[in-house]
């Protein structure tokens, strides 16, 4: 490729767009508008709205005063905004399914018992005695599932705290793309890899994997699945995850922070001196009781009356031995990596809800 066909100039606004062969869809930073790999702009970008830069750095150091971090000894040296490329592609689809189930039905037999009555006479009598058989039955249903798929449009990334945002992202409540919105921000735009009709078949494909398991979760074997599947033209949406930057005794920690709502998705928590012989003290505590109830469990197992509670004491010492790893494995450690996962899911619920009663016409 020449270097003529590496630079193309934003029709809006003019400033000079560097292209790249990997990416098939182009954001300009200067202005936001979007192109695709022909240079035509693309229609419906959208957007994940995000908390505001200010809100985001408060966030961080109340999860760092939550995790007894010092705040007064950090310095925040960067707080920056990545907006990270998605397709959502909307769906329709209907499944037939067939297979097996197993069940089971009550077969009698019968039974004799001798019983003896008030005057000390024995005899013999029959009864039916139940019991449980299991079968098998053929089954066939049909579900149908609309809604929309979506497909991360990078083949690649190396965020910090990708993982943990790409699961709880919330990619229903989206609004028009506005450069303006995020223009004050340190933002960076990341280019997508993954072309529109590359999506669609992605998405083809998650979707058939998840309606056979769904197919297959109603049965005791599956034995059929077919699935009849329309996907439309995709959605362009960016997501924000912030990359925040802080130090403390020259050393520099990294947190990740999902910005639909302004939560640390993962953050690294530096270790202090002070929790470090903590840990280690706790450690060797428990080494020395583990150590004790072990002798105490040896001594007691060769007598014939105490054995089982010398065997259940040198089990427990055991059991110490192994604990006491983790409390020194963390005396070691440089940092912890925390999160506020717990609190993004919950908020993830409830928007789940609100969506699914607005789907529903408020009722």
């Amino acid at each position: 490729m020449t270097e003529s066909k590496l630079t193309k100039n934003c029709s809006t606004c003019g400033a000079v767009l560097k292209l790249s062969p990997e990416n098939i869809v182009i954001t300009c930073e200067y202005c936001g508008e979007t192109y695709d790999v022909n240079f035509t702009k693309v229609a419906g970008h959208k957007m994940i709205p995000t908390k505001s830069q200010k809100e985001v750095r408060a966030n961080v150091v109340e999860f760092l005063k939550k995790n007894r971090t010092d705040i007064n000894s950090i310095s925040i040296d960067e707080v920056k905004a990545n907006y990270i490329p998605y397709w959502i592609v909307p769906f329709k689809s209907h499944t037939e399914y067939y297979g097996v189930e197993r069940g089971s039905v009550t077969r009698y037999r019968t039974k004799t018992r001798t019983v003896t009555d008030s005057n000390g006479n024995t005899k013999t009598e029959t009864y039916q005695e139940a019991y449980q058989v299991t079968v098998w039955r053929d089954r066939s249903g049909n579900f149908s599932r609309n809604g929309n798929q979506n497909v991360m449009a990078r083949k690649h990334t190396a965020f910090y705290g990708f993982s943990e945002f790409n699961s709880t992202l919330f990619l229903e409540n989206v609004v028009d793309f506005d450069f303006n919105i995020v223009k004050d921000a340190n933002s960076e735009f990341i280019n997508a890899e993954v072309e529109p009709h590359e999506a669609q078949m992605e998405a083809y494909g998650d979707i058939e994997n998840k309606n056979r398991a769904m197919a297959a979760s109603r049965l005791h074997k599956l034995v059929r699945c077919d699935s009849e599947i329309t996907v439309q033209n995709p959605l362009y949406v960016h997501a924000p995850l912030w990359s925040v930057r802080y130090r403390l005794n020259d050393k520099v920690y990294k947190v990740s922070v999902a910005g639909d709502s302004g939560k640390v998705v993962k953050g690294e928590v530096p270790i202090t001196m002070k929790q470090r012989i903590i840990n280690y003290a706790l450690g060797i505590v428990l080494i020395l009781v583990s150590a004790i109830l072990g002798t105490v469990g040896i001594n007691l197992s060769g007598v014939e009356d105490t054995a089982a509670i010398g065997i259940i004491l040198i089990i427990l010492g055991i059991i110490g031995i192994g604990c006491s790893v983790l409390p020194i494995r963390k005396a070691f450690k440089m940092q912890l990596e925390k999160s506020s996962m717990k609190e993004i899911k919950k908020d993830r619920r409830v928007s789940l809800k609100a969506a699914k009663k607005a789907l529903r016409g408020g009722k």
